[in-house]
């Protein structure tokens, strides 16, 4: 029989092990005078590394997420110098398998209160931060949404309204009009107002459509093949304004989306370009995609008139804002274009300069 010693110190680590598997909790610490490092077993199984593994400072680094590595190494140095921290950190498996993991350090001191090592332990808590994601996504896509909508009901709002107002007044004067020359006149301004009230609501259902479409399957297509479809149907605008455009796709060549959406995105703001050339130098659009962290971004840069941001900046992607009254323009593209991208989750941002030109770029 095992002295009662034995048995406590058996005890004590058959409830460390249960529990830390219970908690998907493994240790691990680092010994400055003897330079070791140690894993316990449940950090092995959460990390799956190789039977006769031996963990050294040198690799430790390779278990967590590149973008996360600067924030460790600043931290791991702050804790060799009395400093205690704690967070949450994207971590690899020996195998390079991503998983979430709340993480806690601390310095561990000789019997002269010097730093002779730092002790940590780390949860696997991939479960709860993605259903923490997954709810922080709801929220920004319910935002969206809800943006949009009151947006959709302003447009609503005021133009209807207008439209109505109008029309009221004119069916008055027509009551009262004193001769025939005044009916036709008030007749033909029936005409205008109705045809102002079709368009609104062919741009409002565009708005709905954009909004129905957004739940429709993404499909991997090609940027190259989009703009060769976009620049096929804009070929007499470019020709006639002797445009040029120039494209690299290197970078991120395809991207999961829907193939109406992004067609229309390129369409848009292509046309915007030619539309809003400058009128001493021919069109030049430069398109690229690239690639900001984890996200899909186009550019789509011209050398056109250009957007005073100071004066317009806040108004930009409203419905019916134009910025130049001598080209004929509607107003509706860039609100229609962020409508689509923002349905998707993305955002788009503009930069510009009047008489250099102007830049978006989105990110997916």
């Amino acid at each position: 029989m095992p002295p009662a010693s034995k048995v406590s110190e058996q005890t004590n680590d058959f409830y460390y092990k249960e529990i830390a598997q219970l908690t998907a909790a493994g240790g691990w610490s680092v010994d400055f005078i003897t330079k070791t490092s140690h894993l316990d077993q449940e950090a092995r199984r959460i990390l799956n590394t190789p039977l006769g593994y031996i963990p050294s400072l040198s690799t430790a680094l390779q278990f967590y997420a590149p973008e996360y590595r600067e924030i460790i190494q600043e931290a791991f140095m702050e804790g060799s110098m009395g400093k205690p921290y704690k967070g949450t950190v994207k971590m690899l498996t020996y195998n390079k398998k991503e998983f979430w993991a709340r993480a806690i350090g601390k310095p561990v001191y000789n019997e002269v209160n010097q730093v002779v090592g730092i002790q940590g332990v780390f949860q696997d808590i991939s479960v709860a931060k993605e259903k923490e994601l997954h709810l922080e996504n709801t929220l920004k896509k319910i935002e969206s949404q809800n943006t949009r909508l009151f947006n959709f009901a302003n447009i609503v709002s005021h133009n209807l309204r207008s439209h109505a107002s109008n029309l009221q007044l004119t069916a008055e004067l027509l009551n009262s009009a004193e001769s025939k020359e005044e009916e036709r006149e008030l007749k033909k301004g029936l005409n205008e107002i109705s045809e102002n009230i079709n368009t609104t609501i062919n741009h409002l259902n565009e708005i709905v459509a954009i909004q129905a479409k957004a739940g429709n399957d993404k499909k991997s297509i090609s940027f190259r093949d989009i703009l060769l479809t976009v620049t096929h149907s804009l070929q007499d605008s470019i020709f006639s304004t002797d445009a040029e455009v120039y494209s690299d796709f290197t970078e991120v060549p395809s991207i999961e989306y829907i193939p109406a959406y992004l067609e229309s995105i390129f369409l848009n703001l292509i046309t915007n370009s030619i539309k809003f050339k400058h009128p001493s130098r021919r069109p030049i659009i430069d398109i690229c995609t690239y690639q900001d962290e984890d996200k899909t971004c186009l550019m789509i840069k011209d050398n056109g008139l250009g957007i005073d941001l100071e004066k317009h900046g806040t108004k930009i992607f409203n419905m019916y804002q134009t910025f130049h009254p001598h080209i004929n323009s509607n107003g509706v593209g860039l609100f229609v274009t962020k409508n689509q991208v923002e349905a998707l989750q993305g955002s788009i941002e503009v930069e510009s300069m009047v008489n250099v030109g102007t830049t978006f770029r989105i990110t997916f």
